[in-house]
This record gives structure tokens, sequence and C-alpha cells, in this order.
């Protein structure tokens, strides 16, 4: 890894726009496959994104087979057979374990360094650049990428915002979407894209935390509800059914199950339908059978108040919601609870409604959905279909997939088959 200073029109086989994880891997491998690399980055160091990965632990990607990896990205997800063919899961994982930092698989299949550590992650790949001799330029951003003749069907290199150009047949862009902004995700590669000729699917937040106008929930602030059933109710009717945890937070819902369900919430939402969560607390359980369970237990609790019930059987917070919700009833006992009033208790224990109006906006999503068209690029290459030499990766492109590394993964195939094609391209 060389970090250089340049002259105008200095000469490369290929430029990658963008160091993070899609372009530190394929600057690495360009220049792996014998070409001269210089990678632009336009903030002060690598991977920043990259470090704020799985809580600072990164995992890197999903030990599931390819078959499911590729489900993880819905309709979209079939794009990616050649790039995970090229370079698979499995290949992500030896690729660290054997520069030194050894992984784990965690039971729900995502991969993590054993040492918990994205900085560990960030070293090899540092290291992987600096074996492999790319060239570094920091701080650096590109204005426009410099095409061969008007009609914009060849590469000849890039200029600088600082005036400075260099040559090169080859342009990898890789410079992420347009979450978390602060490590230098701004969108510059959908201008890039568009000035190239290519269309831009919209974009919208990915896995993103949902907002709720429920008067309860910043009471609940804090709270995970573990193992529960969540489904998503749009205009009345139920859409899908995940069991799994919920974090309550300061403007709604957040969690692995929530940012997974976001993407289809958002666009529901955006076309004006009425979105709900329904949160059944006794799972296994619909309300009519847990009903009977309530008649049962509430004569079986003779003189005690149904507020005890409450602290009894639910987290603190809840159980202070719950008596809110049943002020009237909460210092009767419950042996003393009517039919009605049960059937009442019943249905917000297995099927308890939280009101969603939107999602968190995209700068704070974990990814950015929509993004170049995967029509006009070859997913055998990682090339444009319009410009001959230009290459994109990673997050620019239309793909999103769950939470659970299934993106990393993504950015990782993608940028190592844009590397490998770029560099054994013809020039």
């Amino acid at each position: 890894m060389l970090d250089i200073s340049l002259n105008n029109m200095d000469k490369f086989d290929v430029i990658v726009i963008g160091g993070g994880p899609a372009g530190m891997m394929a600057a690495g491998r360009a220049a792996e496959r014998g070409a001269k690399v210089l990678l632009l980055e336009k903030t002060y160091r690598l991977g920043s994104k990259l470090l704020l990965t799985g809580g600072g632990k990164c995992n890197i990607t999903n030990n599931a087979e390819m078959k499911d990896i590729i489900a993880a990205f819905g309709k979209n997800g079939k794009f990616l057979f050649r790039a995970l063919t090229v370079f698979s899961s499995n290949d992500l994982i030896n690729f660290f374990s054997s520069r030194g930092l050894p992984m784990r698989i965690e039971p729900d299949g995502r991969v993590l360094p054993l040492n918990n550590s994205a900085e560990g992650v960030l070293a090899v790949l540092r290291k992987y650049l600096k074996e492999n001799n790319v060239h570094i330029l920091h701080n650096t951003t590109v204005k426009t990428i410099r095409f061969g003749a008007e009609n914009k069907e060849s590469i000849e290199g890039a200029a600088l915002s600082d005036g400075r150009e260099v040559n090169a047949k080859k342009i990898i862009v890789s410079t992420g979407g347009k979450s978390y902004p602060a490590t230098g995700s701004t969108g510059d590669g959908y201008e890039i894209a568009k000035k190239s000729g290519h269309a831009i699917t919209p974009l919208s937040p990915g896995l993103s935390g949902l907002v709720s106008n429920a008067a309860f929930i910043k009471d609940l602030q804090g709270l995970t509800l573990k193992d529960i059933i969540i489904s998503v109710i749009i205009d009345g009717r139920k859409k899908s059914d995940e069991k799994g945890d919920i974090l309550f937070t300061h403007f709604g819902v957040s969690g692995p199950n929530i940012l997974n369900l976001s993407g289809g919430i958002f666009d529901a939402l955006s076309s004006k339908s009425k979105v709900e969560l329904s949160l059944n607390l006794r799972p296994g359980f619909d309300t009519q059978e847990f009903d009977k369970i309530l008649q049962k237990e509430f004569a079986s609790l003779g003189g005690r108040i149904l507020s005890q019930y409450f602290d009894k059987t639910l987290p603190a917070s809840l159980s202070s919601v719950f008596e809110k919700i049943f002020h009237l009833m909460a210092n009767k006992k419950c042996s003393m609870v009517n039919r009605i009033d049960r059937k009442k208790i019943a249905l917000c224990l297995t099927d308890l409604r939280i009101p969603i109006i939107g999602s968190r906006p995209i700068e704070e999503a974990i990814i950015t959905r929509g993004g170049i068209s995967l029509k006009e690029i070859d997913p055998r290459t990682m090339e444009s279909k319009k410009v001959k030499g230009l290459y994109f990766c990673g997050e620019l492109l239309d793909l999103a997939g769950k939470t659970g590394g299934y993106n990393l993964q993504e950015a990782f195939s993608t940028g190592f088959l844009a590397g490998e094609s770029a560099a054994l391209a013809g020039g």
C-alpha cells in the first residue's frame, strides 16, 4: 500500500473510487492479478463504515448456503450468482483466517472475528492492499470520469476535484450508498452512474428503525421483548409473521427482525397504506386460546389484583403500560374480572397493536435500498453494459439484503469480481 502524490496525467491500469469493503477488495484483487491500481478515498481513512458493522464486531458474512444468501436479497438476488460462485462465503472466511484473523460462526449463521474486532478486519484488508502495492490517495474526491469520446463508450481516466487528472482505461466505482454520510457515503457514485448514462432505482432506507406515534412508546424505551411473534398488518390485512425480538426506542421500534421488515413497510407507507405491527407476547396461542388460559389463571389467583398479575408476568415497563391501558380494572381482583374485560386483556397480550407512521431517514439506515439498475450491469464481470471499462460494485448496486452479514458478503464478492474482471480485461 503506497500513499502517493500525483502529477497530472499519472497513468494506472485501474482506478478504484471508494475505500469501503467493496473498494478495498476490488483494488487488492486487481493489483493481485497484476494491475497497477490507484485507490481514491474521499475521507482521511479507509473502511470507516466497515468499523461500524455489527456494533463494531463486524459480522463479515453468513454461513448460509449460497441459495439462502441469494434469497436474502429477494427478487434481485439471482444477480449475485456469479459473484458468489467466484468468491463465496467460505472463500471470504478463508481470506481472513489465512491472514491471521480467525473467525467464529454464531448459531444464527453470522460470521465474526474471534476477537470481535472490526479493526482486525480492516487491518487485514489494509495489509492486503500493501502487499499488492496498491497506490492510495486519501481526502480525494472525483469530480468526473473522463470519457474517450462524446458517446461515452470508453474510459480515459478521472478528473479530481482539486484539478488534477489521472489516466486509466478501467475505473471501478465503489463509493457506497447514502446511509451514514459521515463515513463518506454521500451518494457520489449515483451521480457518476447517472452521468455515465445509467438509471438509478429510487433510493430509500434499508434495514431501518420504524417510527411509531403510539402513546406508550416512550414508556417502553430500552425494553427488548424476546421470542415473540411480530406480524405486519397493512390496511387491516396480515402480510407476514416473524418470530424474534423487538427493541423499543425513543422513536419507535428496532431490532434485527424489525430491520428486515422495514423495507416492505417503507414501501407500504409510501403507497399511503395504513401499517401496524401486531405483537403476540404469548406465541403459540391465539387470542381465543389464551383467553381460556387466562380464565383458569384468574380463577386460581383469587384475591390478587390485576396489577399484581401484570407485575408478575410482564417486564416492569410493560406492566406499567398495561396498568394504564386497563386503569379502571388494575385494582380489581383477578377472580372478579368479567368475561368481556378478560377477552380485552387476552387480546392485548396476543395482538398488541403498534401503529407505524414512518422509518428513520436514509442517513440513519444500515444500508441503502435501490441503486444502479442491475439490468445495466453485467453480472459475470460487474462491468457497465453502457461504458466499456466502467465497473460498479457494493452498496451502489440495486441490492439490499437482510441483516446478518449478507450485505457485507455482497460487497466483498462484487468487489472481488469487479477487481478481477478489470485486471484481466483487454485494454
